[in-house]
């Protein structure tokens, strides 16, 4: 992995589509503002700016090089450095998929998915034009027709969520006549940079469907005395938010990350069934968060003093969610071609309003965003189990004490201390590097688990962390990293130099082949 791949990262957190209620952590009052009038302008017209957002997996991305060969991948294989990960071929897209990593022989499923996508290949080569130049991301939805039910519609579940199309709608006409579909977000140039999708109707023939937007049949109802009341607490509140919120006054107390943390807080009301008293435990929370205990004091003391803020800023965002979900419910139970469900219970991903100043993401956590963690964790724990097994590195145990610790076994990326540490992580080390800048007494050197001090300058303490924490990397491929530098030989390269370019460029001549 090259350094311009991790300036992709940073675009690509910016460039996220952001539930309604959190706009306000990244643009205050005026984000909340924002938020709560394009909720309001779907009585008015505005919810023909309201398509479904499908579920779709795996990712892929697919399309033509500059000399006009076809590549189908995923987007591990598009940015891949230590091998060819662009296939040109349908034979080398599954040896690709079937020879990386590291553990030998794929499980029995995962040879289906090889041998998927290797079925799908000539279809998207025919689809794309040849004289198309650059790539399409989407999800896939379906690598063969979907089964109908005795009803005759088409369904499929391509991850969490379950589709079902009428048969006799256009799109079931249009399903009827592929054989694979999917969904496309964005077309990537060959260094990666993605943009807007703006011609669907580039693609060729009928056997890959590209799905077209779905958007919302009817208005819904409005809460409009919600929103009023909403538009109250942010006018006569949106200063002491915006003061709580300054990036100015965290980046001098070193706490820039404070919007991410109360969105990691709200994603955690999610997970423990608190979202309808959020807010209320936040401090309790961050008591037993993976902040650091310098960080979490500062930020204690911080909201203690804007206590009209943080108070403003909960009930902005619970009044949001409620007005939100309200909307979504009623957009489940529209008439439509297409219907959505997660264990038989009406609804889906959710939908995706699109906005001049940045499209808003409606999704009801409570039900989509839930089951969707819920399986991500579970595939988390799974994946950690078969680098277990695979690598032969800790005892089964391990895997369940971590669980239950609340770490992800196969992401130790919390700085937390490890069975087979015997120092404190060198992660949480250079953590307290971080957070003791602009102390009376800053804190510049680590020490690893075989006892040897080294000097880590800011740059480089930032670079290690990202490394560890990016999600451009295989969490297997993170936790090998995290162990090697807890030990010195696997941490002085890294130190011995200064441009995090060369640390990124170690990085990735160690661990990306």
């Amino acid at each position: 992995m090259r350094f311009f791949e991790f300036k992709h990262i940073v675009k690509e957190m910016e460039a996220r589509i952001q539930h309604a209620e959190d706009v306000v952590f990244w643009e205050g009052s005026a984000g909340a503002t924002r938020a709560l009038q394009s909720l309001a302008n779907m009585a008015k017209g505005g919810h023909k700016d309201v398509t479904i957002k499908w579920d779709g997996s795996p990712a892929i991305i697919f399309g033509r090089n500059p000399k006009g060969k076809f590549i189908l991948t995923d987007k591990s294989g598009f940015g891949a450095k230590g091998y060819d990960g662009k296939p040109q071929k349908a034979d080398d897209l599954e040896t690709m998929l079937l020879t990386r990593g590291k553990g030998g022989e794929k499980p029995d499923s995962f040879k289906a998915f090889a041998s998927n996508m290797k079925d799908i290949f000539d279809e998207y080569e025919k689809a794309v034009p040849k004289k198309h130049k650059g790539y399409f991301k989407g999800d896939l939805l379906y690598f063969n027709t979907p089964a109908q039910d005795k009803a005759g519609a088409f369904v499929f579940k391509p991850n969490t969520v379950r589709y079902t199309v009428q048969r006799d709608s256009d799109l079931g006409k249009r399903i009827a006549r592929s054989k694979t579909g999917v969904v496309i977000h964005r077309t990537v140039d060959e260094d990666g940079t993605e943009g807007a999708l703006r011609d669907v109707d580039i693609f060729q023939g009928n056997e890959v469907l590209v799905l077209p937007p779905v958007t919302a049949q009817e208005p819904p109802v409005i809460d409009m005395n919600g929103i009023n009341e909403l538009s109250g607490i942010i006018k006569k509140n949106g200063a002491a938010i915006d003061t709580l919120l300054d990036q100015n006054t965290l980046r001098n107390m070193k706490v820039t990350d404070f919007a991410n943390i109360l969105y990691t807080y709200t994603n955690s009301c999610v997970d423990r069934n608190c979202l309808a008293t959020i807010g209320k435990d936040f401090v309790q929370w961050l008591d037993n968060s993976k902040v650091s205990k310098i960080k979490q004091g500062k930020i204690i003391e911080y909201t203690k003093q804007n206590m009209q803020g943080i108070k403003a800023l909960w009930q902005t965002v619970s009044g949001i969610m409620r007005v939100k979900d309200d909307i979504v419910q009623q957009l489940d139970q529209q008439p439509a071609d297409v219907k959505a469900d997660i264990g038989g219970k009406p609804g889906g991903e959710g939908y995706v309003l699109s906005h001049p100043g940045g499209d808003i993401k409606l999704v009801n956590r409570s039900s989509f965003a839930k089951a969707n963690r819920a399986q991500q964790r579970e595939g988390v724990i799974m994946r950690a189990k078969e680098f277990v097994k695979e690598t032969g590195d800790f005892d089964p145990g391990e895997i369940d004490f971590m669980q239950k610790r609340g770490d992800d076994p196969a992401d130790v990326d919390d700085g937390g201390m490890s069975p087979g540490f015997k120092t404190d992580t060198i992660f949480n080390q250079l953590g307290k590097i971080l957070d003791s800048q602009g102390n009376p007494v800053e804190r510049d050197t680590v020490v690893t688990d075989d006892g040897v001090k080294f000097k880590v300058s800011v740059p480089q303490a930032k670079t290690l962390r990202l490394m560890v924490t990016t999600d451009k990397v295989k969490p297997a491929v993170r936790f090998e990293f995290t162990k090697a530098i807890q030990q010195s030989q696997g941490l002085k390269p890294f130190l011995d130099v200064k441009d995090p370019k060369d640390m990124i460029n170690i990085f990735a001549d160690q661990y990306m082949k």
